[in-house]
Formats: structure tokens, C-alpha cells, sequence
């Protein structure tokens, strides 16, 4: 009789290897989840007030900074001033312990002024990336006979805030051997109209002298370029008779940086390269086909901000009406508990924070740093603690401040104010003695 044969059954082994594997794992996870949920309610964490994807641990002295600077602002804003607190909005976050220590009328929406400019630059950042550039670019397509181009020049270019002048493509080209054209001048430009301001906001707000070159529409452009060619030592002669065929080949070339039209945005509260930003956007996601403003059409900024600040929960951005990207428009509607998100977003972004803090954000020093703050909050001891977005609609008595400071107890806080139907130098003087408060305990 032979020995009898045995068969593996491997999916008896694989049950009786993986499955208690599997429920081990499952067990683990859930041991640790617990773990973390006892750990935040003996350490004063309270996950609806702070960061979710932080689990921090908050000694007794963090959680007395926080009361006591919550009594300082409470005592100050009880305090008899001249300003409806009614129209005041105050949001501040302490990023130190994850917690918002103070609000008033943080949800009621209103009027941001240029602090309107503050979550156009995280989109514009988030979008394109700070390394983002504009490019300018002469084109030809033709027969070159000795110095001369028999044919087309072309002008194609991004709606670049800082080109001021044709005057280097033109140097380029020429050294490129062409010093006369004879045939036709053509441009194609991201933005072919003029660049102007929301119909809700005042006239005079983007004065046509102030538009950068490229975005006085393509008219003027093309005039300019012609008017360069000339005073650059290059000839041209139309000639309809041309016909160049082939491919078009570089004749000259530029670009500039997302960073350094940014700069002067958020420093120097310049509404014209706000707005150049905030068009550009639109034009690069494909919502501009006919290369001209138009203000019915949604905006990139808003379609970025709504997908990336959704909160079914607490409907963060309901009600927002979002008209420009330099806050210009009376009309536009944001909050201050908004204002603050945008920036704690941006401070989880390591490059944009550094971005805001080290070059783009105003701070009370001497030098270009000042921007719009001139000599507001101007003590040498706070000067490095505080960086801030100013806004201002004169018009229609807003006034806000949305930034970072450094506070007395070492802590970092976020903070947004919005001033309406107040006189704007009581509405800063306002907004600077709650800043001092928090920076030295002191409101003078």
C-alpha cells in the first residue's frame, strides 16, 4: 500500500496567516487613534478651533497667553472709542497654540478694501507658482537680405505689468544684424483692450497714464512698437505686397518674474499690476478666448479660492462676491475670519511664506519695506514684528489690515481688521493701537 500524498490548500494558509495580520493592524490603528483623541482633551486642544492636521501639545503657560491676550483685546474693545463696533470686524489666530483667541464680527461680510489683493496672490501663487514669468517675444518670418527683413515682425506677448518700453528687443534685434523691415508690423497680446477698472469702482482708480504698456490696449501698442523700431535705428516700410511664408524664428526676447509684479501688489497696494495679475490668471485658464476683459465671466481667483477654501460645514465663503483682484469694486464682500485663512494657508506654504515675510508684505522699517504703511506703527521696537496688507476705499469709509505680528508673550498671531463707515485716519489709528496692544501690551 503507498504512502498516502497531502496537498497544500494555500488558501487555507493565506487565511489563517493574513486575516489575523489584518485584524492585528486594525486593532493597532484604532488603539492609536484613541490614544490621540484622550491626548487633545487633557492637553486643551479643541480640534474645531485649531489646526486638524497638527496634534499639539499645549502647555498651562501657552493656554494663559492666549486668555490673557484674549482679556487684553476684550478690555480694550470695551473701552469708549468713536468707531460703531458694529462696523468693526477683528479676527485674530494665534499660531503658536493653533487657536483663535479673539473675534468680533468676524463673519459679517464686507467691503475688504486692497486686502482684497491678499487671497488674489495666494491664487496667483498657488496657480502659476512664484517662478512663473511673463514672456515678450520679436518674431520674424521672411527673407533676410543682408540687413534687411523682407517680410513679417511679430510682436506676441503676456499682459507683462512691468515692461515699460520695446527699447532692449529692439537693441536685440538689431544686433541680430536687422536694421530695416520691409513689409508688415503685427502684435498679438494676451490682453488687446485696455486694462480698466470694475464699473462699480470710481474712474480714476487705474488711471490710463499709470497702465503698464502692455495693457493700454493693442492700438497703442502697436503704435509704440513702431515708434521704437525708429528711435532704435530700425526702418520700416509697409508693404502689402509680402507674402513671407515658412515658420516664424526668434529675433528678440524678455520676461519678468510673477514674484516681482507681486511685489509691488501686496508692498505698495498698486492696483494696476493687481489687476494685471488677477487677468492674466483668468487668460491662463482659458477663460479669456477673446482676449478682452470682461467682467460677467467668472474669475480664476474666485473658482481657485472657492475649491480651495469649501467648508460645507461652516459655508466659508457664502455670500462672497469677488468684482477685481485689487479691491477696488465697493461691491466685493469677503470676511475677516476669511482674511485670516488665507493667510494661515499661506503660511502652511513654506516658499510663499517666506515670500510675505522677507519681500512682499508691508513692515514699519526704513527703506521700500515701509510700502503703503508710510509711517504708521513706525517705534524701532516694532520694527521685524509686524508684516501687513493695508486697504483703503475713501469713497465709502473702509478701511482694513490683515497680517502678521509677533506678540508680547513670543507668540505668532494672524490677524485681519475691516473698518466700514468711518472716517479712514480714525479707522487706522484704530487698527495700529490694537496692533501695539498685542505686539507690547500697550496701545501707544
Amino acid at each position: 500500500m503507498g504512502k498516502r500524498k497531502y496537498r497544500i490548500r494555500w488558501d487555507r494558509v493565506f487565511l489563517l496567516l493574513v486575516c489575523p495580520v489584518a485584524l492585528l493592524c486594525l486593532a493597532v490603528t484604532g488603539i492609536y487613534h484613541a490614544a490621540i483623541g484622550i491626548s487633545s482633551l487633557f492637553s486643551g486642544k479643541d480640534p474645531a478651533a485649531g489646526d486638524s492636521a497638527v496634534v499639539r501639545t499645549l502647555s498651562k503657560e501657552m493656554l494663559l497667553a492666549d486668555r490673557n491676550m484674549t482679556g487684553r483685546i476684550d478690555s480694550f474693545m470695551s473701552q469708549p472709542m468713536r468707531l460703531d463696533k458694529k462696523d468693526i470686524a477683528v479676527s485674530v489666530y494665534d499660531v503658536t497654540t493653533g487657536r483663535y483667541v479673539y473675534n468680533l464680527n468676524d463673519l459679517k461680510l464686507l467691503p475688504p478694501a486692497s486686502c482684497m489683493k491678499l487671497p488674489m496672490a495666494v491664487a496667483a501663487i498657488k496657480t502659476l507658482g512664484l517662478d512663473h514669468r511673463y514672456h515678450e517675444s520679436l518674431l520674424v518670418r521672411g527673407e533676410i537680405r543682408r540687413d534687411t527683413l523682407v517680410g513679417t515682425l511679430l510682436l506676441r506677448a503676456d499682459a507683462d505689468p512691468l515692461l515699460e518700453d520695446f527699447h532692449g528687443l529692439v537693441k536685440q534685434m538689431r544686433g541680430r544684424g536687422i536694421r530695416h523691415i520691409r513689409g508688415n508690423v503685427m502684435v498679438t497680446l494676451e490682453c488687446e483692450d485696455t486694462l480698466r477698472q470694475h464699473p462699480t469702482a470710481k474712474k480714476w482708480d487705474i488711471p490710463y497714464n499709470k497702465t503698464p504698456l502692455l495693457l493700454k490696449g493693442k492700438a497703442h501698442v502697436t503704435r509704440r512698437l513702431i515708434e521704437s523700431l525708429r528711435m532704435g535705428g530700425v526702418t520700416f516700410k509697409r508693404d502689402g505686397s509680402v507674402r513671407p511664408t515658412g515658420k516664424y524664428h526668434y529675433a528678440a526676447t524678455s520676461s519678468h518674474p510673477l514674484r516681482a509684479a507681486l511685489i509691488p501688489v501686496l508692498a505698495n497696494s498698486s492696483n494696476v499690476r493687481a489687476e494685471a495679475v488677477f487677468y492674466h490668471l483668468d487668460y491662463k485658464a482659458g477663460l479669456r478666448p477673446e482676449r478682452k476683459i470682461r467682467w460677467t465671466s467668472p474669475h480664476a481667483v474666485e473658482t481657485f479660492l472657492r475649491k480651495t477654501f469649501r467648508d460645507d460645514s461652516t459655508h466659508v465663503m457664502k455670500g462672497f462676491v469677488i468684482n477685481d483682484g485689487s479691491g477696488l469694486s465697493p461691491d466685493n464682500r469677503l470676511n475677516a475670519r476669511f482674511l485670516v485663512e488665507v493667510l494661515k494657508y499661506a503660511r502652511d506654504d513654506r516658499q510663499m511664506y517666506e515670500f510675505f515675510r522677507d519681500e512682499a508684505l508691508a513692515t514699519p522699517c526704513a527703506g521700500s519695506r515701509c510700502g503703503s504703511l508710510l509711517s504708521r506703527m513706525s517705534r524701532p521696537d516694532l520694527h521685524g514684528r509686524v508684516f501687513v496688507k493695508t486697504g483703503t476705499i475713501v469713497t465709502i469709509g473702509a478701511s482694513s489690515l490683515a497680517g502678521y505680528l509677533q506678540g508680547l508673550d513670543g507668540h505668532e498671531y494672524i490677524f485681519s481688521i475691516i473698518n466700514v463707515n468711518s472716517p479712514v485716519a480714525e479707522a487706522r489709528m484704530f487698527q495700529d493701537r490694537l496692533c501695539r496692544l498685542m505686539m507690547t501690551g500697550k496701545t501707544r
